[in-house]
């Protein structure tokens, strides 16, 4: 059976996989030649591979840190309210991939017809958190997410135009490494920030919003993006220290870049570099 209905939708391009798939276009014929193929594929499908499990396992981190603080503050609850509660935070996440692209996406509304925004906030989150981590590891990729409909088919495809939207914001707006968040997500969480409904489901899914609304911001031709550098993304101040290390690592992998490519007179990638390394530096990041 084919489902259909809004979905958050999070596409993510790996860069620089070309090259790095032209380094085993070949058959290997002696032990040293397939050690150089096998490797290689590590670093191209295999790294892809990775980042795909990072996805997964992050979002559901998250959801579960969600879910457990939400038990945590509706303990005293009545027992038919708090099942209801659970009911609304069933989210499933779904994965696609091609080549080196990867595609999550989830409903907006659960089987229990819960409408919700607590997916769309794990998406950024994730999005936003794995961005920061890839940087310092010296991968980089770009990425859009948006909400729209979708369909699903029974053999976990994914097709319509939340999924084309995403595909074209990431392709043709993106331009430099960063996540854009498509103008319908952007007004999803406006919209839902300023829902008056004082019931319960609303008045949740009104505070997840504002608190998204947190996570992102205009860049500077104005199109929406993925603050990753914002306070918002480690609220705890113990952790403030910590996130400033890895920020700063991997300001050094994106100045890096932009030298060695502005060396060898590549002046597309190092304009490209020079973008990412103004959004640091806007952040007071050196």
């Amino acid at each position: 059976m084919v489902r259909f209905g809004p979905h958050v939708v999070a596409l993510i391009d790996f860069l620089g996989q070309s090259e790095e798939m032209e380094k085993w276009n070949f058959s290997p014929d002696t032990p040293e030649q397939m050690a150089e193929w096998l490797s290689a594929i590590r670093n191209s499908r295999g790294r892809v591979l990775e980042w795909r499990k990072n996805f997964e396992e992050l979002f559901r981190q998250l959801k579960a840190d969600s879910d457990a603080y939400m038990n945590q503050k509706t303990a005293d609850l009545p027992p038919q309210l708090r099942k209801e509660l659970a009911e609304y935070r069933q989210t499933p996440l779904h994965t696609a991939h091609f080549s080196d692209t990867l595609i999550f996406y989830s409903p907006l509304q659960n089987e229990r017809e819960y409408r919700q925004v607590s997916n769309a906030a794990s998406m950024i989150n994730t999005c936003g958190v794995l961005m920061l981590k890839a940087l310092t590891e010296g991968t980089v990729f770009r990425g859009a997410i948006e909400v729209g409909m979708l369909s699903q088919f029974p053999t976990g495809d994914p097709y319509g135009p939340a999924l084309a939207n995403a595909h074209a914001l990431e392709a043709k707006v993106a331009r430099y490494p960063r996540i854009i968040v498509g103008s319908r997500l952007v007004s999803y969480l406006h919209d839902t920030s300023e829902n008056s409904d004082t019931r319960w489901p609303t008045n949740a899914n009104r505070k997840i919003a504002a608190l998204c609304q947190g996570l992102i911001a205009q860049d500077t031709d104005g199109y929406w993006i993925v603050d990753y550098l914002n306070d918002a993304f480690t609220p705890d101040a113990t952790n403030r220290s910590l996130a400033e290390t890895v920020q700063s690592q991997a300001c050094a992998f994106v100045q890096t870049e932009h030298e060695q490519f502005m060396k060898e007179g590549n002046r597309k990638l190092a304009e490209r570099y020079w973008r990412l390394l103004a959004y640091f530096r806007s952040r007071g990041v050196t």
